[in-house]
């Protein structure tokens, strides 16, 4: 089994409220195994912009209950647009919207992803607001569902989706950055980032990947290459970085 994780700055421009890449997911669609694969997307401008104008991340407050849902709508239009150009492509995908099966502080129920891979579907969830049992709401992002999913199902490979080849020694634009083929446990590159993520930003990832890798192998390449992604596939050499 696989898990593949296609990020918010592959699927959206991130700048600009409900931009989507139609042609970029079709692409990735052309490339990914018709089952035997959990998939997670991110939010990108259909979640993190109002995610921020909101504050979600600091609980409920009764000013906040619109945007709440606005971000839960915005997220199923995302969702459904991934789902149908996935259904085009002859991938048996089927929704699964975080907030329908967990809430931050609980565990999350599975019983509805096994029934799916079960019976030969690939099942298609995401970040998404969801509520919180301590601070009411809170948004959950892909990240973590992607940690929850490794742990439960130990997939073969897991693979991150990103709009640059990999991780990198300094970040991208700096004129420092080196591509990091291989993270080792002791490397800790400089990973500022100069926009805001109300997930946690890329710190947090890189944290999250590897906590994985202790489950999974963790590959991080660019989505907008879609033959890497068939190349770490297939165990041929590719560009991008393994997380040990």
């Amino acid at each position: 089994m696989y898990l593949i994780k296609l990020g918010g700055s592959v699927i959206s421009d991130k700048s600009e409220y409900l931009t989507f890449r139609e042609d970029t997911v079709k692409k990735i669609a052309r490339v990914l195994p018709k089952n035997d694969v959990i998939l997670v997307h991110g939010a990108g401008s259909f979640g993190h912009i109002l995610a921020d104008k909101y504050s979600i991340t600091d609980g409920f407050e009764d000013w906040k209950r619109l945007g709440f849902a606005k971000i839960q709508r915005d997220m199923i239009d995302l969702n459904l647009r991934i789902l149908s150009t996935l259904i085009d492509e002859g991938i048996p995908a089927v929704s699964m919207p975080p907030h329908a099966f967990m809430s931050m502080g609980s565990a999350i129920n599975f019983e509805i992803f096994d029934y799916l891979i079960h019976y030969g579907f690939v099942p298609l969830t995401f970040g998404d607001a969801v509520f919180d049992s301590e601070r009411g709401i809170n948004i959950c992002s892909g990240d973590v569902l992607m940690l929850e999913l490794a742990k439960k199902y130990r997939p073969e490979k897991t693979v991150f989706l990103t709009d640059v080849d990999g991780i990198y020694t300094h970040p991208p634009g700096s004129g420092k950055e080196e591509l990091i083929r291989e993270l080792h446990p002791a490397h800790d590159p400089k990973t500022e980032i100069k926009v805001s993520d109300v997930t946690g930003g890329m710190d947090l990832k890189i944290n999250v990947m590897r906590e994985i890798a202790k489950y999974s192998k963790v590959y991080v390449i660019n989505g907008f290459h879609p033959e890497r992604l068939e190349s770490v596939l297939k165990d041929e050499d590719f560009i991008g970085t393994v997380v040990l």
